[in-house]
């Protein structure tokens, strides 16, 4: 898949998606060339934050307390990637009747916007940092949404509509949980 067909993902049911679909990789591959490496990028970024601008995001965490927040953070999204591809693959068999057995790869797919605006700790604004989280978030969302229905085979039906809504409600609210990890230590500033 090409960068420009990821780029259409997030507003077609096809472009990018189609590719994907034809394409089914297994699982241990997109964990190793996806989910492991773009899941270390906030976790580096919150050392880098911390290290560069810990006072200014959390003046009472300390150097190690960091590393452990950046640790914590990446076990985190790690488990979760993998719990909304079982999520995924189990809404499917319940809504469609099919075993789906792309779910970890569409919660791949749809965690990268997440992953990458987690780059904007470059530039210590929190307010910056929230709204391009947000973005993120709303970037996955349109992922999922374009995805659910292509990746299932039925993108026209109701329950996979319906499925859809609730991938992305399962989604922010493990978002909002990630956020609150790196959050909670920055509430005693």
């Amino acid at each position: 898949m090409k960068l420009a067909d990821y780029s259409q993902m997030f507003v077609s049911y096809h472009e990018g998606w189609d590719q994907l679909v034809a394409a089914h990789p297994d699982r241990k591959a997109v964990f190793y060339k996806l989910v492991l490496p773009l899941s270390m990028i906030p976790a580096f970024m919150i050392l880098y934050a911390g290290t560069l601008y810990g006072s200014y995001y959390a003046p009472v965490l300390s150097e190690a307390g960091w590393v452990l927040l950046a640790a914590i953070f990446l076990a985190a999204e790690l488990g979760t990637v993998a719990l909304m591809g079982w999520v995924i693959q189990q809404l499917a068999l319940r809504h469609t009747g099919n075993g789906y057995d792309g779910g970890f790869l569409l919660a791949a797919v749809s965690a990268v916007p997440m992953w990458l605006s987690s780059l904007t700790l470059f530039v210590p604004n929190l307010t910056f940092n929230m709204v391009c989280a947000v973005l993120g978030l709303l970037a996955a969302c349109a992922l999922v949404y374009h995805g659910v229905p292509t990746m299932a085979g039925h993108e026209r039906r109701e329950d996979v509509r319906d499925m859809t809504y609730l991938v992305m409600w399962i989604g922010v609210g493990s978002w909002a949980i990630l956020s609150i990890l790196v959050l909670l230590p920055m509430l005693g500033r």
